[in-house]
């Protein structure tokens, strides 16, 4: 008979993977690489996730959430503007306006502090409490307990957080915000899925549809982000227009297969 897997299995593996991302995309940011703001950012969402999740299983945790938010922000000035820039050009193929010029202006300025940011004593500090508890962790009571005991709840409680979100869309009255707020509680589940794997695959099955929720509702609050960009700064755009009737199409696609979501 095998041994059941311990809270700690894979939870702490999963931190580690995503400590050493946060060290190896650090300069990638830094020489504006493809990409890397985007993993780097996910990195420091999925270290926040987990240390607010499952920071009971450490007896000591010296790397902090507030952190990892400011980090997350730096990054997020960038990223924002990146993805509203690679999400136009593909709308206007060669052409190149001059409000799409003064986006690409605004991304390039946008670098600016946030390489300060990663050059900074603060970042360092970061880095290395990440690496070290990584490295070194030290791991509490919890975590030496079944995982079905301690990992269970915790899964479910995020899912029923997740399912409660999302019936919330149909009753909302700004149900863009509610989308949104779905869409943030969906990565989270996710997160706090994905790092259960000593769950197997109950711990799978609610990380899967999590993320398809994700993505689901990540497609309609795209739109709606882009269209609020249009509507300021290019309001005579007919690519204003395209992202209207995308949204249209993403909104329906997502009303109904929100209508018939496996999450109960």
């Amino acid at each position: 008979m095998s041994e059941t897997p311990s809270a700690g299995t894979g939870v702490h593996e999963y931190f580690a993977v995503q400590a050493e991302a946060l060290q190896r995309l650090r300069e990638p940011v830094m020489r504006r690489e493809p990409d890397a703001v985007h993993r780097m950012r996910v990195a420091t969402r999925r270290l926040r996730s987990l240390l607010s999740t499952y920071s009971g299983l450490y007896a000591e945790v010296p790397l902090r959430r507030r952190r990892l938010r400011w980090l997350a922000t730096e990054l997020g000035n960038v990223r924002d503007l990146e993805v509203l820039r690679i999400r136009f050009a593909k709308r206007l193929g060669d052409e190149r306006p001059d409000w799409f010029a003064a986006l690409e202006e605004q991304e390039r300025l946008a670098y600016g502090p946030l390489i300060q940011a990663c050059s900074r004593e603060r970042t360092a500090n970061l880095l290395a409490a990440a690496r070290d508890m990584a490295e070194a962790p030290a791991f509490s009571e919890a975590a030496e307990r079944p995982a079905d005991a301690v990992l269970a709840p915790i899964v479910e409680a995020a899912r029923r957080d997740l399912a409660v979100s999302v019936a919330a869309i149909a009753t909302s009255p700004h149900p863009d915000e509610a989308r949104h707020q779905a869409r943030n509680i969906a990565k989270r589940t996710r997160y706090t899925a994905e790092a259960a794997t000593a769950l197997g695959e109950p711990a799978e099955t609610v990380a899967a549809e999590a993320k398809r929720l994700q993505n689901l509702l990540g497609r309609c609050q795209d739109d709606v982000v882009a269209i609020r960009y249009l509507e300021t700064h290019a309001p005579d755009s007919p690519v204003l227009e395209r992202e209207h009737r995308a949204h249209a199409k993403h909104l329906a696609k997502a009303q109904a297969a929100l209508a018939d979501t496996e999450v109960r």
